[in-house]
């Protein structure tokens, strides 16, 4: 079963246009010309039209940051990126050496979010936050000797977030996990109509791995779509690879209207601090180090521009929602 089946079974039957034979063209030469200068809609690619209709992915062939050409999901140039809505989905109280070597036992408060992209022509998730188990139990996933303490109301719930904007869970077609790690993919088992997006290399790591609960995220009726380095989810819109915090991490670049190329960073980098400093701590900090790096070089050093991921002072200056970013 290759990707395109893989996802026609997960989340819907494509429009059957696709299959229609070409019919013969019986027109006049002048009748041809005559058309010839107006648009053809039988010409346009394939369109993604919500969550009966994801994006295909082929899988890239490479995982370098910048020697490889992201492979396309269909539909892609028939998109055009809208605007960009950040939610908050909780808060984590936890030690500053969490995000440095040299960040000592300083307890910080961080926020937890997600990103909301709308397309044209469907609507894409980055990572889904903290699950609501934590509102009354926060020590849910760790349990009491964790050094993280989570905070949460039932507004910082995803689809408390997401509703708050006008949007419902099954109107989410198409879900960029970062990564697996519960506060970027607590919320999975609420979106069982779109594809997950997610690096294989991680997905196999992940897989069984009690660092990445699947509890939140390993659940039969979800589809994964596994791909291999860039990938485009839409026109302006690409997953890249940023290894180091976990194998197979993964941001997401987008260019806006408006605000010109953002990166949502994931975990690739905590901090605004870790991008200028270009230090960070991670499992693999060689790797780390390199994705901070490449990240600075998609936004051309414009910090402004990269979402990181859990840096409190940083959320506090961006638009959330219900403001946007275009």
């Amino acid at each position: 079963m290759d990707a395109r089946d893989h996802v026609r079974e997960g989340a819907g039957r494509h429009r059957e246009q696709e299959d229609e034979r070409e019919p013969v063209d019986r027109r006049s030469a002048r009748e041809r010309r005559a058309e010839a200068g107006r648009h053809d809609e039988r010409t346009r690619p394939s369109r993604f039209t919500g969550p009966s209709c994801p994006p295909r992915i082929r899988s890239g062939s490479s995982p370098a940051h910048c020697g490889s050409r992201p492979s396309r999901i269909a539909g892609a140039y028939a998109r055009r990126l809208l605007e960009l809505t950040l939610l908050r989905t909780g808060l984590i109280d936890l030690p500053r050496s969490t995000f440095f070597p040299d960040g000592g036992a300083e307890i910080v408060r961080i926020p937890v979010w997600s990103g909301l992209l709308r397309t044209d022509e469907g609507l894409v998730l980055f990572d889904t936050g903290l699950h609501p188990v934590h509102i009354e139990r926060p020590d849910a996933t760790y349990g009491p000797q964790s050094s993280l303490a989570i905070v949460m109301s039932s507004e910082d719930a995803i689809v408390a977030r997401l509703a708050s904007v006008g949007v419902r869970p099954d109107e989410i077609a198409v879900v960029v996990n970062s990564h697996l790690h519960f506060d970027h993919a607590g919320n999975n088992g609420a979106f069982p109509k779109a594809t997950f997006v997610v690096q294989a290399d991680h997905l196999a790591f992940a897989k069984g791995n009690p660092r990445f609960p699947g509890v939140y995220w390993d659940i039969a009726e979800l589809t994964y779509l596994p791909t291999t380095g860039r990938a485009r989810i839409a026109k302006g819109v690409e997953v890249v690879p940023t290894p180091g915090h976990a194998p197979g991490h993964q941001s997401l670049a987008a260019d806006l209207p408006e605000s010109g190329r953002v990166v949502l960073c994931g975990d690739a980098a905590f901090t605004r601090e870790n991008l200028e400093r270009g230090v960070i701590r991670a499992p693999d900090e060689a790797a780390a180090e390199e994705s901070l790096a490449y990240i600075r070089s998609l936004v051309k050093d414009d910090l402004d521009r990269a979402f990181v991921s859990h840096d409190m002072a940083a959320w506090s200056g961006w638009r959330s929602a219900p403001r946007t970013y275009r």
